[in-house]
């Protein structure tokens, strides 16, 4: 097992940016719906979606219709993002930055969202930037997909595998939200009182796709290449005895942990 600060975790991805796309899974409408009712927004929305990675969210959101900028420090995901936007004929604005240092105009759109990176965000800084680029009376929001695993037999087998074989996973999310996120809004200079709710969903996916995204988890991915190979061979094995083959298809119950705020003036 390696050891490597949360910054070198968070650019690692950048290293599996195929892997990344192929296997993360995305979000339903319903998650962007809400967003919008609950901040008003109009038809021609401009966002910015921040550690954008491969797109998953800006790309989303530009079927909608959305104006968006993505925001990735990785040239491994930017490439693939802009590959696959090109793919799907959508609209997307790939800028090279970061939550802390986006480099883009002030005032100058009315959404600022990040799907699976807001932590690792440095907190204060990125309230702040996102403030600056936001217009008053806009909006943030921030959201995670995390697997019920009391509800996905796939998943228990992750977590059990993991502990077993020393896989760090303390960073896996349990659903429900975090009193240090809620403090931190709070605290925030131009943000209103944070809100915080939930949208369950299903991803429907096979026992390889389970496996091949387990493997894009960034505590997997800094374990040593044999404690890797030990828990792929073993996966295989015991969702196998769990009647789960590599092409059966399973149900995984996700809920999605969203925060939003909107900018103010205090």
């Amino acid at each position: 097992m390696t050891s490597e600060s949360p910054e070198i975790r968070a650019r690692s991805f950048d290293a599996w940016a195929s892997e990344y796309d192929r296997y993360r899974p995305g979000y339903p409408d319903e998650l962007f719906d809400r967003i919008a009712n609950r901040f008003a927004l109009a038809d021609d929305v401009r966002a910015v979606d921040l550690g954008s990675g491969t797109g998953k969210v800006a790309r989303h959101v530009a079927l909608r219709g959305w104006r968006v900028t993505a925001v990735e420090p990785g040239a491994g995901m930017r490439a693939v993002l802009a590959e696959a936007a090109h793919r799907e004929r959508v609209a997307v604005e790939v800028v090279d930055g970061t939550a802390e240092a986006t480099g883009l105009r002030s005032a100058s759109y009315d959404l600022s969202l990040a799907g699976e990176a807001w932590h690792w965000f440095d907190a204060a800084r990125a309230l702040a930037e996102t403030a600056r680029i936001v217009r008053t009376g806009g909006g943030l929001a921030f959201f995670w997909n995390v697997v019920e695993e009391a509800r996905c037999d796939l998943a228990a087998i992750e977590h059990a595998l993991a502990r077993r074989l020393g896989i760090d996973d303390t960073d896996i999310r349990l659903p429900g939200p975090r009193p240090e996120t809620r403090e931190a809004l709070r605290a925030a200079p131009g943000w209103g009182e944070p809100e915080f709710s939930q949208v369950p969903h299903v991803v429907r996916m096979t026992g390889a796709s389970y496996l091949g995204w387990a493997q894009t988890k960034s505590h997997f991915r800094a374990a040593d290449a044999e404690v890797q190979a030990r828990f792929a061979e073993e996966f295989r094995t015991l969702s196998a005895a769990q009647g789960i083959g590599l092409t059966d298809v399973v149900e995984v119950p996700f809920t999605i942990d969203c925060w939003m705020t909107e900018r103010s003036d205090r």
